[in-house]
């Protein structure tokens, strides 16, 4: 019903900008501003320069804008490599421990760093293909957890011996870790006791077993932050170290900020501060072969294989699921229909469609709050009247 409601939106909105001229919409709506260009790699064009349309650009902004009590943070539309929207609003600050907002208003701005919650599930994932692009890691995702961490091997017996590092990567481990029966900052969170074990690792792959390896689809953060300690041990570098002098500085990242769970240890699947614009480089190594102005970060086999269906999650708005990249193939709006999106906490989402070319980037403040204004309803309802011009 919902999506039968918003498909009606969509053609409504586009038979009235169809039988009305541009300059009839222009009278109603405020002209858009061209992003920026700065010394930070992006090209900067208008909607138009790229193939889509402001007028409905311009509308999301009017109805945002109307909504005084929404948690839109930021939002960025780049198209054919060039940034094309960007847009900052005045909203609640927010910290994250745990994720909350705060009473104090802030007006967001391009160099801010954002809190990235489980999007930086995907960032791990980037500096996990970029190891194997180095050769630290082996290329094979069939081989076993033990045999990067032999210092566990106690614990990986039984049907643990089987858990692989796709497993990892697409959680199917089948470890029961238990992030969603009690809210994040309750000691019976999975996630809050990672901040408080000595060895988190351990504590993950101590789980009791819910299925077999494979078997099914299991939402599970503790499975990231082994993929970061695979990193460590086999690169000697700890993730942050790792992720910035393979990954961050090559993109010509410099500002950025990852929590940890110990001294030891960074929170790889939840920590990550970075700015939009930023954010969305991530974003454009997977619609350009895994490069980034020539440099080859990770591998056109990895951006392939993050992608992929794996497993459908049964999860959200996603029918598939990667290398910690969610998916949503075969049922999107008209030309959107295949994409692919990291996800996180408070609707932190960058939703990337190689059909188009096109990413958009959205951070928000929804931590536990109601959406009054949802990423994926902007999204159905506006981004993608922007790229129908027929």
């Amino acid at each position: 019903m919902k999506n039968l409601y918003t498909l009606l939106i969509i053609i409504f909105a586009f038979i009235l900008m169809s039988s009305c001229s541009d300059d009839q919409v222009n009278n109603t709506v405020e002209p858009l501003e061209v992003p920026e260009q700065i010394n930070d790699g992006w090209e900067t064009a208008t909607p138009e320069d790229v193939g889509l349309r402001s007028i409905p650009l311009a509308m999301m902004m009017d109805e945002i804008e109307s909504q005084t009590h929404h948690s839109i943070h930021d939002i960025l539309i780049i198209k054919n490599n060039k940034l094309v929207f960007e847009k900052y609003f005045f909203n609640r600050a927010h910290r994250s421990d745990p994720p909350r907002q705060t009473s104090t208003y802030i007006q967001y701005k391009r160099d801010d760093l954002h809190y990235l919650a489980s999007v930086s599930k995907s960032v791990t994932s980037v500096a996990f293909g970029n190891a194997v692009l180095n050769g630290f890691i082996n290329s094979d995702m069939q081989k076993k957890v033990s045999e990067y961490l032999p210092q566990y091997s106690s614990i990986l017996t039984g049907t643990k011996e089987n858990l692989t590092v796709e497993h990892l990567l697409t959680m199917t481990t089948g470890l029961n870790f238990d992030e969603t029966t009690y809210p994040y900052g309750d000691y019976r969170n999975d996630i809050t006791r990672l901040f408080t074990r000595p060895d988190p690792i351990e504590f993950v792959l101590s789980k009791d077993m819910h299925a077999e390896p494979g078997e099914q689809f299991f939402y599970n953060s503790g499975a990231t932050n082994v993929l970061a300690e695979i990193i460590r041990q086999t690169s000697g570098s700890n993730l942050l170290d790792y992720t910035v002098e393979n990954v961050f500085t090559p993109l010509g990242i410099t500002q950025y900020r990852w929590e940890r769970l110990s001294s030891e240890y960074y929170f790889a699947s939840g920590g990550l501060w970075l700015t939009p614009r930023d954010l969305a480089k991530i974003g454009s190594l997977f619609l350009n072969g895994g490069q980034w102005n020539g440099t080859q970060i990770i591998s056109q086999e990895w951006v392939d294989a993050s992608k992929a269906f794996h497993v459908n999650p049964h999860w959200g708005m996603a029918n598939g699921y990667g290398y910690q990249w969610w998916s949503n193939w075969n049922t999107g709006i008209r030309n959107f229909q295949n994409y692919f999106f990291a996800a996180g906490y408070g609707e932190q989402m960058m939703y990337i469609n190689p059909e188009l070319d096109m990413i958009v980037v959205f951070n928000c403040g929804y931590f536990g709050t109601p959406e009054l204004i949802s990423p994926e309803g902007l999204l159905r309802e506006y981004i993608v009247l922007s790229t129908l011009t027929e």
